[in-house]
């Protein structure tokens, strides 16, 4: 098993990481980096030369860059993105009450025959309504302006693809926001190495996704958890500021009203739609990339007609591990299956690095895969016929409870911390060993 031990392996003191208001966190600006792996680097500068506002860290400040490999890392500046002077708002910092971002600039042309769309959209980055974390307080707001143009899409070809583990996959198509897979590039023990730190006593290595690095904060830490850096209410947080779970304040959530309305795209062009398929049913045929082909609404904004092309949704499956916005760039001829998705990332694999978490479900500890966003899609209730009438959305193969570790749709990398010392050979197709 590999463990990521942040603090020894970036080489930087304390008093050099720690963030200028409330915590650098670690992979604020990976977007910026290379995809060089962990090597030691000067970290002096941090509030002149780079931090919140002013620049990104040098590579190895700030926490690990993400893995090399297929499709594995995030690092680099995303692949079509030029800097632009035609955002409303083109410096400073992004207001708290989204008011810096005044809607993202776009120049889409959509195809109601392959259902994507080709263009630019131009975006400041703001994040687009009022933030307000956990608990209900207002979320620090030290997010820079910067406005950049988006070329889509960027990705191209007929069979799945990667997304980025850290990075830009999407956008919102509102205003620009950017939409991330569900990984976090860590959290140190505020106790050993200070910001970037949650709490005292826990950290989550790099590679975790932010549903299991929360549940294993606040069932692990032996002090209050600060919850600013954890994700706001519209799903985000972060500079710069970025989506990882259900985005619910960028489409209509009412079950209601039918299927889902657009929310953003995808670098590949394809759109991105909320949860719903019908009303009050979750899509029941997605594959492991999140993507189907089947009817969406038509919207005079966007300059979509109803029709049934190949798209995406997001997911609000309350449970972890799991990615709530995409799992690959996929194919929409063939649907991607959990071994395909996997064959896309090297950290997939049996090189590579696993995780133990203990949270208020898992207390006796749970394995984790770092840096694979592959998970089978759970069976939403209603989609074979039964409901069991839990009210969490997802048809448990128990019946018994909210869980769904005795269904194989939620698996996919939680894996027994029995077999850790085999790594990611203790899952097998997506499964957990008995």
């Amino acid at each position: 098993m590999k463990l990521i031990l942040i603090a020894t392996l970036l080489g930087c003191s304390a008093a050099q990481r720690m963030a200028t208001s409330y915590g650098q966190h670690l992979h604020d600006d990976f977007e910026a980096k290379s995809t060089a792996r962990r090597f030691l680097q000067d970290c002096s500068g941090q509030g002149s030369t780079w931090g919140p506002g002013i620049g990104p860290p040098p590579d190895g400040c700030g926490g690990d860059a993400p893995p090399d490999g297929d499709g594995g890392g995030g690092g680099g500046q995303t692949t079509g993105q030029t800097t632009s002077t035609a955002c409303a708002v083109t410096s400073g910092t992004c207001n708290t009450d989204g008011s810096s971002n005044s809607g993202a600039i776009r120049d889409l042309t959509y195809s109601t025959t392959t259902g994507k769309f080709t263009g630019t959209i131009t975006t400041n980055q703001c994040n687009d309504h009022v933030r307000v974390i956990q608990g209900g307080a207002s979320a620090p707001g030290n997010n820079a302006v910067s406005c950049i143009e988006q070329t889509i899409p960027t990705i191209t070809g007929s069979t799945a693809s990667a997304i980025p583990t850290l990075g830009r996959a999407a956008m919102t198509i509102s205003g620009g926001v950017n939409i991330y897979s569900a990984f976090e590039a860590g959290f140190n023990d505020c106790a050993i190495d200070g910001m970037p730190c949650a709490c005292d006593g826990a950290s989550c290595p790099a590679g975790m996704d932010v549903g299991a690095c929360e549940a294993h904060l606040h069932h692990s830490c032996t002090s209050d958890v600060s919850v600013g850096m954890f994700m706001d209410t519209c799903g985000g947080h972060a500079d710069p500021y970025h989506i990882h779970t259900d985005p619910v304040c960028n489409y209509d959530t009412d079950s209601a009203t039918g299927h889902s309305t657009l929310l953003g795209v995808s670098l590949d062009g394809y759109g991105i739609y909320g949860k719903f398929e019908t009303a009050d049913q979750r899509p029941c045929n997605l594959d492991v990339c999140h993507g189907h082909v089947g009817s969406v609404p038509a919207s005079s904004t966007y300059g979509v007609t109803s029709s049934s092309v190949y798209h995406y949704h997001v997911s609000d499956y309350d449970s972890y591990p799991f990615t709530w916005t995409l799992g690959c760039y996929g194919n929409p001829t063939t649907p991607v299956d959990l071994a395909t998705c996997e064959s896309l990332y090297d950290d997939c694999g049996s090189s590579g690095s696993t995780a133990t978490i203990y949270t208020d479900k898992h207390p006796e500890g749970m394995g984790v895969r770092l840096w694979c966003p592959c998970f089978e899609t759970p069976v939403f209730e209603g989609c074979d016929g039964f409901d069991d009438g839990d009210g969490d959305g997802v048809d448990d193969a128990t019946d018994t409870s909210d869980t769904v570790d005795a269904n194989p749709g939620g698996a996919g990398n939680k894996i027994q911390v029995g077999v850790l010392a085999g790594a990611v050979a203790g899952v097998v197709g997506g499964f957990i060993l008995a």
